[in-house]
């Protein structure tokens, strides 16, 4: 077994992913392989299509109100990252989520990455968070094909994702740098010092805290909402000319649907699940 855990923690600043390309662990790249937005004008010049239809409903209230009422939504997010124009890593992550507080209470969440080698079963809810599937499968002891943990304030943030869209704190904080407003598509730019004072889930993890550097760094975003205020898409560029082992460039593309939908989770018994003690 050995002392690993295969958490895939909070994704975060660039020196979380200059310690997974040294230590090699897979897990540790999946989440936490790096801030997906944006700071190279060049990379910003074309925004991916999509609606930009007149409409008026808040973004931040109509959110809100989802988060009171504890609702799940469906969840897909690509997620891309380029150093020296050479691509590190890929994720695919499908499934759902619900909202409740200052974080996500419960997800269901299926993992492709190309770190990993392979997809990852992530489940979450009543104090605990469950993993299964090939890449930890090695981890487990005979017999158990789930690995059981804790459910902490770092796990609130399964995405690769950054900022965390589904923190009530964050979603304010970058609508707040919104620079341009067509119909129901926003977009901005926030550093990421400023997404760092604004998210629970980085801010749970001490050693997601960026430097100087890191922090005058800005991720470019811009969100698409429904005729209710939404979110439907949120897409994210992100770039660290000086990342230590060469130009780093990372975009993450998180589709949003089915807002309220009705979602059965059962998890795993205990006759196949491992807690380390």
């Amino acid at each position: 077994m050995g002392g690993a855990s295969p958490r895939t923690g909070n994704l975060p600043t660039t020196s979380r992913l200059r310690r997974a390309e040294e230590s090699g662990f897979g897990s540790e790249c999946m989440r936490r392989s790096v801030i997906s937005a944006g700071v190279v004008a060049a990379f910003l010049v074309s925004w991916p299509a999509g609606p930009a239809e007149a409409r008026t409903a808040d973004p931040l209230a109509a959110f809100t109100a989802q988060v009171a009422a504890k609702r799940w939504v469906k969840v897909s997010e690509v997620h891309r990252v380029h150093i020296r124009k050479e691509l590190f890593e890929t994720s695919d992550i499908r499934g759902a989520v619900r909202l409740g507080g200052a974080r996500l209470t419960a997800y269901d969440l299926t993992v492709k990455t190309k770190q990993l080698g392979g997809q990852l079963r992530l489940l979450a809810a009543g104090g605990y968070t469950y993993q299964s599937g090939r890449p930890i499968q090695k981890m487990l002891p005979d017999g158990k094909t789930w690995w059981k943990e804790r459910f902490t304030a770092s796990d609130r943030n399964p995405f690769s994702s950054v900022p965390p869209v589904f923190e009530p704190a964050t979603y304010k904080a970058l609508l707040a740098t919104t620079t341009k407003r067509t119909g129901g598509v926003y977009q901005g730019a926030i550093t990421v010092g400023t997404l760092y004072k604004a998210s629970p889930s980085l801010r749970a993890q001490p050693d997601m805290k960026p430097s100087r550097r890191e922090a005058a760094l800005k991720v470019h975003w811009r969100l698409w909402t429904d005729r209710k205020g939404l979110p439907t898409r949120f897409y994210t560029t992100f770039a660290d000319p000086d990342y230590p082992t060469g130009a780093m460039i990372a975009r993450t593309d998180m589709r949003l649907s089915s807002w309220g939908t009705k979602v059965r989770l059962t998890l795993p018994g205990t006759k196949v699940t491992y807690q380390r003690s």
